[in-house]
């Protein structure tokens, strides 16, 4: 499924995805802040961080759809420009005065659409970058790259925050995707391969098709079912994820008696983890379904292990599992995507893929903690690393490993 380009296309596009991924952690940590700031409320908190992922889900779809029928080189640059217009003025909304809420959520939701639709456009354009053989290769780099931004981007932006304030924080996200804009503004090997735009006189006629375009890419995604296993255990790798996170603070400072500093310390070595473990997996040829198990097994282990014993050296075995494992995983489940389906399908699949994993992450978030608060947090460690086990489990009895991009 992948195409030609000309040398050195791949690395203008990954350095365009590093340094706004750098930019996003930064804005992850001044939203909430400025929000708490401007009301002094938990609940405007939540809410506000909450946009990004409710806008995944409710616009993710139509994105994908978008994202394949547009230029690809045109939705990356004018998504990056969006973004830099709405960095500013929240800039502009904080130093004006009255309250700032209103511009906050305003300024949430829009970063979350222009996000979901630019990320769409994004997976559309990596194999028409990159060879097929070369498509592991290229999604380690780009998961290297977001486990670092993920490691550095919260001490930046801590460090902006307290030189300046929100507004410096969003003025610096702001120049990232500035910075990539411009990058991607010369990459023309993507309009070669990019699908007829409608004229003006036929745009009446495009919305309507929207809908049909969203309903094919979901059903080719379930009409391919050792993609769906793959999804399958992608999901598992999210709940063992996101309830360790949310709950690795209680079980730090309850049954390790450690405080913020150690807490930072256990997130920075599982994002090293990753990167070198991106890094490595890149030198694959191809996309193997038992890399994705391999992934769970080793991120679901090491959890395992901190719940049954606690101490420190087991959380740490536990957040370099999940850095080993969630990388494993995610770059051989992208790569076995690209592989697998057209260029015209890759934004809706994508973002079918990224709707139905965000959809289900309330589920373990609630359920995970109430079972901390109820039995602890070493319970809900040991009870997750068994369901990400019994899930690697079912993939290897249903064929996970033998599927190849």
């Amino acid at each position: 499924m992948a195409g030609r380009s000309p040398p050195g296309a791949f690395t203008r596009l990954w350095w365009a995805h590093s340094v706004s991924q750098f930019g996003d952690q930064v804005t992850l940590v001044a939203l909430p802040l400025a929000a708490y700031a401007d009301t002094g409320s938990a609940v405007a908190v939540g809410v506000v961080a909450s946009l990004e992922a409710v806008t995944a889900v409710g616009f993710g779809l139509v994105a994908g759809a978008l994202a394949d029928r547009l230029a690809h080189r045109r939705v990356l640059v004018l998504t990056d420009v969006a973004r830099v217009l709405l960095l500013l003025g929240l800039v502009a909304a904080i130093a004006a005065p009255g309250g700032d809420l209103a511009a906050l959520l305003a300024g949430a939701t829009g970063l979350g659409i222009t996000r979901v639709l630019h990320d769409a456009a994004e997976s559309a354009a990596v194999p028409l970058v990159v060879d097929e053989p070369r498509l592991v290769a290229a999604n380690g780099r780009l998961q290297a790259a977001e486990a670092g931004a993920t490691a550095v981007g919260p001490a930046l932006a801590g460090a902006l925050l307290g030189i300046g304030g929100p507004s410096l924080a969003f003025a610096a996200d702001a120049v990232t995707f500035a910075a990539s804009g411009a990058a991607l503004t010369g990459l023309r090997s993507l309009d070669e391969a990019a699908p007829p735009e409608p004229a003006p006189s036929e745009a009446a006629a495009v919305l309507p098709t929207v809908r049909a375009d969203v309903a094919e890419g979901v059903r080719r995604l379930l009409a391919d079912r050792p993609m769906v296993r793959v999804l399958v255990l992608l999901a598992a790798v999210n709940v063992v994820s996101v309830c360790v996170e949310a709950q690795f603070v209680p079980y730090a400072q309850e049954v390790l008696g450690i405080g913020g500093l150690g807490i930072g310390a256990y997130f920075a070595l599982g994002r090293v983890a990753a990167v070198v473990t991106s890094l490595l997996a890149g030198r694959s040829i191809g996309a193997r379904g038992d890399a994705i198990v391999v992934g769970l097994v080793v991120f679901a282990a090491g959890v395992l292990v901190a719940g049954l014993f606690p101490s420190h050296l087991t959380a740490g075995l536990a957040y370099i599992g999940a850095g080993v494992g969630s990388a494993l995983a995610g770059t051989h489940a992208a790569a076995l995507r690209q592989a697998r389906f057209p260029v015209r399908l890759q934004g809706r699949v994508a973002m079918a893929s990224r709707a139905a994993m965000v959809a289900l992450l309330p589920i373990p978030l609630v359920l995970g903690g109430w079972l901390a608060d109820a039995a602890g947090p070493e319970v809900l460690f040991t009870t997750t690393a068994a369901i990400g086990l019994a899930a690697a489990g079912w993939g290897v009895l249903r064929a996970v490993p033998a599927i190849r991009g």
